[in-house]
């Protein structure tokens, strides 16, 4: 098994090289793969494993002699080409990557033995539901103040912290009303004493003294930050990227067929974009976390260690418990890498977790839970981003053929616009 893990290792970097610098992705590579994903997202398995061995071997016919050298088989290929897809499949629909992947092998495809080590990456385990709280009740009159209404006056104050504390008291005594995460953040660091006494009964709100408090508010606060960088982008990159892929339905029934045409020049500039903005992001993030642990002497609460916040964002389900002592700067930091991903198409535990308490649930509890109760509260709101199947296909070709930094000019000289299509 582990010579089999060996050998993968070392054919994906021969194999995207070869192909990143000599334009090796074809119309035909291109079209076979699409119209992999988009069948294996409609069920229809069989179908979409025979197109992606018709990618493979058009692939590797391109190229025949360099994959030889390099001691890449055909059969390698397609192993490569179906965990590729599998774990597309996975991020959106485990059972169905799962029946994907029993095709496969059922039709030999695949060994067996192979697709048991395929799918032992990848998590297949239910969580119960859990009830989540109501939205707060604002009566009318009363001014709630916007998301970005409150991150310009701790802007712009001389001491956030503070400032934050003289608008929750405001909102405690019924003047005004916050949008989250300033509705969380109230919550946690000035709560009412009704509040206050649910909340007591939690041991970890027990052991949360003031610094931890104003911690968890600068690590909110300066995720919101980066998060407000990223986001104007990502929506803009999402609402592009649909419009990249055009779906055409052509010919007539019983030989109708849905035509597919990606412009991979227009996919690359809109990667390219949007990577730009996702290392500003980090950049913003990085800075105001050091700024703010220095300025207010918090290093231990908001220490950033990259390396863990990478494995946190990437962790499966049952993993995330090991991640309980991580700093309020680790998990802003892991909340940001999960969130690009969960946005881009990939549902790993992590970035459901971060996708809803950003979007929906406030990031201040995101940041207060530890990262396995993060993600069983969002797993229960069953509140989840729609993925169409134009917009997954888009994300494979973006990820397979078009990572931002590949040389993919000779591929795009070939043709800008090319036709995927499936029955």
């Amino acid at each position: 098994m582990w010579r089999r893990r060996r050998e993968a290792a070392s054919a994906r970097p021969s194999a995207a090289l070869y192909s990143a610098h000599h334009g090796l992705y074809s119309e035909a590579v291109v079209s076979f793969i699409a119209s992999a994903v988009a069948l294996a997202e409609v069920g229809q398995f069989k179908e979409a494993v025979q197109y992606l061995q018709k990618a493979a071997k058009a692939l590797y016919e391109g190229a025949r002699e360099v994959f030889e050298r390099v001691r890449v088989s055909l059969q390698r290929l397609v192993e490569l080409f179906v965990e590729a897809v599998v774990r597309m499949l996975a991020w959106i629909d485990e059972h169905k990557a799962y029946l994907f992947l029993m095709t496969a092998a059922a039709a030999g495809v695949i060994a067996l033995s192979v697709a048991l080590i395929m799918w032992g990456l990848v998590e297949m385990e239910k969580l119960a539901h859990f009830a989540m709280g109501m939205t707060p009740f604002i009566p009318a009159g009363v001014k709630e103040y916007s998301r970005e209404e409150v991150f310009n006056i701790l802007k712009n104050a001389p001491d956030p912290y503070e400032k934050f504390k003289e608008i929750a008291k405001a909102a405690n005594a019924g003047g005004i009303g916050l949008a989250e995460p300033w509705e969380s953040l109230r919550v946690l660091i000035l709560p009412k004493p009704s509040e206050k006494k649910r909340l007591m009964m939690g041991k970890t709100y027990r052991e949360f003294d003031e610094r931890m408090k104003k911690a968890l508010f600068y690590a909110a606060f300066a995720l919101e930050e980066a998060f407000g960088v990223y986001k104007s982008t990502l929506r803009e990159y999402a609402e592009v990227r649909g419009k990249a892929l055009q779906r055409v339905e052509v010919g007539e029934w019983p030989f109708k067929r849905v035509m597919y045409m990606p412009d991979l020049d227009r996919l690359t500039q809109l990667s390219k974009k949007e990577e730009a903005a996702f290392e500003k992001a980090l950049e913003v993030l990085r800075k105001r976390l050091n700024e703010y642990a220095v300025k207010y002497g918090l290093r231990d609460l908001l220490d950033l260690d990259e390396d863990v916040a990478r494995r946190l964002a990437e962790a499966k389900a049952p993993e995330l418990s090991e991640f309980n002592d991580v700093s309020f700067g680790v998990k802003a930091y892991a909340a940001l890498i999960a969130y690009r991903e969960y946005a881009l198409g990939r549902r790993s535990a992590f970035g459901t977790a971060a996708w809803y308490w950003l979007e929906v649930g406030g990031s201040a509890r995101h940041l207060y839970y530890a990262p396995y109760t993060a993600y069983f509260k969002a797993e229960g709101a069953k509140v989840k981003k729609p993925a169409a199947v134009e917009e997954l296909v888009a994300e494979a070709l973006r990820r397979l053929f078009l990572k931002p930094g590949a040389d993919t000019t000779a591929a795009s000289s070939r043709s800008s616009q090319k036709a995927v299509s499936w029955r």
